[in-house]
């Protein structure tokens, strides 16, 4: 949990990373999150880390979702098992035996007590001419495996996506609150210097530098507490980068500029264009697939199996007075077979395995269900919401107009003698409220619009350009 907070180090909002709906939903992306930013930081010296770069590097170096692939490496190994297994078997053998005291004399059959030697060699091999299409449909059962378990990475490389970019513009946020905080710093810092200039002349009363004074070093302690928060912002956002603590870190703002606003899209047909495209739906339906084909593989089990081996064998005895070669070439011996298999009783262990894959099935039918039901409602929630964000940015940037213009009439006023210093201060803590507002306002609009993305394209690959 990162929990972000204003000036006055009120907390504003409070961030909960939760996985996109479908990793069980398994993650929701749900980068629905209140954070702010601030436009034009100023960054110089080394390669600043803007949000793709963060984000390609995450992706490189990020241990959940090399796991992700690496499990469907190993999917692909089953698969290719699979395929393998309808070819013949293959197998070769040798055997050397000692007989000590009483045996079988392996040229006459009598019984002997002299030690005796044999050597043999055999090959055989079998393969099933049908099996119920078992393992034809345990091909197609790891096919859906790969395919559901591709989503689940894919899934989770969303997820990673997310939540980099929540950090990020948390990184940005807190930025933003500091460099207000500066501003706010600066003004109380220049108000005083000139209200001490006018009790120097006489035209004001020492109190009222003293008032300023005051604020002045509260506001160097909202900056205070503004530079710990963005340092432990940074803090964060490395740490899910997994950088070193002591390497070059600064971030890029240049994102925060905020395009034409955009008309509201249609709820019904932005989920008909994110049904098909995202890793969620298409996870849950490869595994209803699979499901299906393990149904199919267990009723496959209840039928009769023909099968068919075939082998080769020959051997040595050290009591028959024929040669070693010759012996080989005379014991040769070939067999070819062919059998059927029927089951007919069990224990209805065979009908029970049935009806438990028929339950799977439809539990695979309820999730799919289930997920695209949480789509939607995700997707209807994310158009209301950048309606608001817009609504709200356009009040906002209204608020900030007018209460930068107030602040400049207090602060002649005040100048003048006209005003205290009460007044001004307010006129300031509205002027920086506003500020703040609009900061947050704007950021939020913009990830609003990036998820409206998302679920149009199914991506973020608008977030790497």
């Amino acid at each position: 949990m990162s929990i972000l907070y204003n000036l006055n180090n009120t907390a504003i909002f409070d961030i909960r990373r939760k996985p996109f709906a479908a990793m069980g939903r398994n993650v929701k992306p749900l980068l629905l999150i209140s954070i702010i930013a601030l436009s034009d930081l100023a960054v110089f010296g080394q390669v600043k880390w803007d949000l793709a770069k963060c984000i390609n590097y995450a992706l490189d170096n990020n241990i959940e979702l090399n796991k992700k692939y690496n499990a469907v490496n190993a999917q692909e190994i089953d698969l290719r098992e699979s395929r393998l297994s309808i070819l013949p078997d293959l197998n070769l053998g040798s055997t050397f035996d000692v007989n000590f005291g009483r045996n079988i004399d392996g040229n006459t059959n009598a019984i002997t007590y002299d030690r005796t030697y044999r050597n043999s060699y055999w090959a055989n091999s079998s393969v099933d001419l049908f099996r119920g299409l078992v393992k034809s449909n345990n091909i197609r059962f790891n096919r859906y495996l790969l395919m559901a378990k591709t989503q689940e990475a894919e899934l989770q490389k969303n997820m990673l996506i997310a939540e980099i970019m929540s950090s990020f513009y948390m990184a940005l946020y807190s930025q933003g609150l500091m460099e207000v905080a500066k501003n706010q710093l600066d003004l109380s810092g220049l108000q005083f210097e000139r209200m001490q200039k006018f009790v120097e002349v006489g035209r004001e009363s020492p109190l009222t530098a003293q008032e300023l004074k005051s604020q002045w070093a509260a506001d160097k302690l909202s900056l205070t507490r503004a530079a710990n928060n963005s340092r432990r912002s940074l803090l964060e956002l490395k740490q899910l980068l997994r950088l070193n603590a002591s390497g070059y870190f600064e971030i890029d703002s240049t994102i925060l500029n905020v395009a034409a606003l955009s008309s509201t899209p249609d709820v019904d047909s932005l989920f008909k264009m994110s049904v098909g495209l995202l890793p969620e739906v298409k996870q849950k339906q490869f595994l209803l697939d699979a499901s299906r084909k393990d149904l199919a593989m267990a009723k496959g089990n209840i039928l009769p199996s023909i099968y068919m081996s075939g082998g080769f064998s020959t051997g040595y005895f050290d009591g028959d007075t024929l040669s070693y070669k010759n012996q080989m070439n005379n014991n040769q011996n070939q067999w070819v077979s062919m059998g059927i298999r029927i089951p007919v009783f069990n224990n209805a262990s065979a009908y029970s395995r049935i009806k438990r894959k028929q339950i799977a099935v439809e539990d695979r039918k309820l999730d799919l269900e289930k997920q695209r039901d949480d789509l939607y409602s995700e997707i209807w929630t994310a158009v209301d919401e950048l309606q608001a964000a817009r609504n709200e940015y356009l009040s906002a940037n209204e608020l900030y107009g007018f209460s930068k213009l107030s602040l400049e009439n207090v602060s002649k006023r005040l100048e003048k003698g006209l005003v205290s210093s009460t007044e001004f201060e307010s006129a300031k803590q509205r002027f920086i409220s506003a500020k703040a507002g609009l900061l947050k306002s704007r950021l939020i609009y913009i990830m609003r619009k990036q998820m409206l993305e998302f679920y149009r394209t199914g991506n973020w690959n608008h977030l790497l350009m």
